[in-house]
């Protein structure tokens, strides 16, 4: 029997008539100064600190416990259903201990290091806090474990070295969350699996173009991700020894056709950064799609957590672009949100 979305994709739908339009987030980028902005947010919502000169770290923590809140709706409707938990929290999660784990390396304040993180009910806003205060990569990995996190335990020997790889701990997250997102799949299948092994090839795809364009000593074959569909490791290997990251992007396209993230690739393939708010916004465009064909399975609950995670990347630069006085206009052509 086929699972039922019903309920959860009920509360995504309902969550998602709160997200933020892209005309709304460049109305936001065109206040002339934080309180400006803060009475803004205010205004759409978002609890912000009353105070007379609000800081970006406390309008970006109003807008990390925004996401939080809504994640924290769905993750009560999922709890029971453990493919669900780990499709929608666990990159989430991923993508928060490893600005953790960059923090401790580079000996950040603790304030930098959680900045744009999204609480989730396995790290919440207090779990993340304390993380952020640990002094090593070693005792990160030790809080996890003693919280019994998923990924402590892959963490934790690389972790213990006097002076730890970041990559390399970056790579045992990434292959942790590919085996359990793998295993997932291959319980689920459907577009449910679909969607993990797109995950993970994109992963690759980004993975690819930024390991051809630092020098290494790290061998692509192990900095692959086992799981995907569409890039095979033969194929990942080709694009990383161009060494090169605009001709990576090129060979890695050749593996997704003609579609649209190869064409993201192409015209993205010097700029990194660019090129992942791409891919996530061509990741929200088909899944709104599949959402109207298909609006009875998980379509609507993918597309709402992607567009989520799209908001709260734009609202980290609309609040980062009036702190520094960027124009409003660069900060519209950066936002991720299409409409």
């Amino acid at each position: 029997m086929s699972p039922r979305w019903d309920d959860v994709n009920a509360r995504a739908r309902g969550l998602s008539t709160h997200l933020l339009g892209r005309a709304q987030l460049a109305a936001l980028s065109t206040a002339p100064d934080l309180p400006a902005l803060a009475a803004r947010l205010r205004d759409i919502g978002l609890t912000v600190p009353e105070t007379a000169e609000p800081t970006a770290a406390e309008l970006e923590l109003a807008v990390r416990r925004r996401a939080a809140a809504a994640l924290a709706i769905l993750g009560h409707w999922t709890a029971r259903r453990p493919e669900l938990v780990a499709v929608l929290f666990d990159e989430e999660d991923r993508r928060s201990v490893r600005a953790l784990l960059r923090g401790a390396v580079e000996r950040a304040p603790a304030e930098l290091r959680i900045a744009g993180l999204v609480p989730t009910p396995a790290l919440p806003e207090r779990a993340l806090e304390e993380l952020a205060r640990a002094p090593t990569p070693a005792a990160v990995a030790a809080l996890l474990i003693a919280w019994q996190h998923p990924y402590g335990p892959p963490l934790a020997a690389r972790a213990r070295s006097p002076q730890p790889d970041l990559y390399a701990l970056e790579l045992s997250l990434g292959r942790a969350a590919a085996a359990r997102l793998t295993a997932v799949a291959r319980r689920v299948g459907g577009l449910l699996a679909a969607f993990i092994h797109e995950t993970i090839d994109l992963e690759n795809a980004l993975g690819a173009v930024a390991l051809a364009s630092v020098p290494t000593e790290v061998a692509a074959r192990d900095a692959f991700l086992a799981g995907g569909r569409a890039l095979s490791l033969a194929a990942f290997e080709r694009s990383v020894a161009t060494r090169d990251p605009a001709l990576a992007a090129d060979a890695v396209a050749k593996a997704f056709g003609g579609g649209a993230v190869a064409a993201a690739l192409r015209r993205h393939r010097d700029e990194l950064a660019a090129l992942a708010d791409a891919v996530l916004r061509i990741r929200i465009a088909a899944l709104e799609q599949l959402a109207r064909l298909a609006p009875l399975g998980p379509a609507p609950l993918l597309a709402f957590a992607l567009s989520l995670r799209a908001q709260t990347v734009d609202l980290h630069r609309v609040i980062w672009g009036v702190a520094l006085g960027a124009p409003p206009a660069l900060v519209t052509r950066e936002l991720v949100t299409a409409a």
